[in-house]
């Protein structure tokens, strides 16, 4: 899939990545060279200066290719108007963009933009912890069954894969999340400290990973 990402922020940055680990095409648009080298030297895809709404500039990064247009800048309105040019000029199949702000969301659904507020997403996390407590599982393993359970990685995970992390028939990865992006992850994910991991795990596997634990979820 090859997907064009304007805004290489905190969220910008990891999605960008992420969709590289995970063997997609990707090309980050920002309008600061000082956050474009932020990806580092060994990120595996294209980065291209130049501000997220203009249309050389996305031209340049490849849109008119693209499957997928994503607008996470720290501005409403140039995540908007990058988000409207993706549709109607380049007519992108699928144009995402992020809101700050929610008094502005109306605007978005007018324009029959597809967009993901933050605030929104923050705050029904947070419900979902306080009424369902099945959202606040750690490393617990009932004796004799398996068990969703989530933990954080600790610096020692840095750089190995999915599959090197799960165990057959005791750990299998359903979801990972970084920052504020959560994803399904292919085998060949490369792992970071920190990462909030969602398992499915059966007693006594605990052991074998322990090491890779944060200790805040020993």
């Amino acid at each position: 899939m090859r997907v064009v990402i304007a805004g290489c922020g905190r969220v910008g940055a990891s999605l960008a990545q992420m969709l590289v680990d995970t063997g997609h095409d990707v090309t980050v648009v920002d309008r600061s060279q000082d956050a474009l080298e932020t990806l580092g030297r060994a990120f595996n895809g294209t980065v291209v200066l130049g501000e997220a709404y203009d249309v050389d500039t996305l031209r340049e990064a490849g849109i008119e290719l693209a499957d997928v247009f994503l607008a996470v800048t720290d501005s409403d309105n140039a995540n908007l108007m990058a988000a409207e040019v993706a549709k109607a000029v380049f007519d992108v199949p699928r144009s995402i963009a992020r809101l700050y702000d929610p008094a502005r969301e109306e605007t978005y659904h007018a324009l029959n933009i597809q967009h993901v507020t933050g605030t929104k997403l923050i705050a029904n996390v947070l419900y979902e912890q306080i009424m369902d407590e099945e959202f606040a599982f750690h490393v617990t393993f009932p004796k004799g069954d398996v068990e969703v359970v989530e933990f954080h990685l600790s610096e020692a995970a840095d750089g190995m894969r999915v599959d090197q992390l799960e165990v057959d028939h005791e750990l299998r990865i359903a979801a990972i999340r970084r920052g504020e992006v959560t994803v399904i992850p292919k085998d060949q994910l490369k792992l970071q400290g920190g990462d909030l991991v969602v398992a499915a795990a059966r007693a006594g596997v605990r052991s074998r990973i322990q090491k890779y634990v944060a200790d805040k979820d020993q």
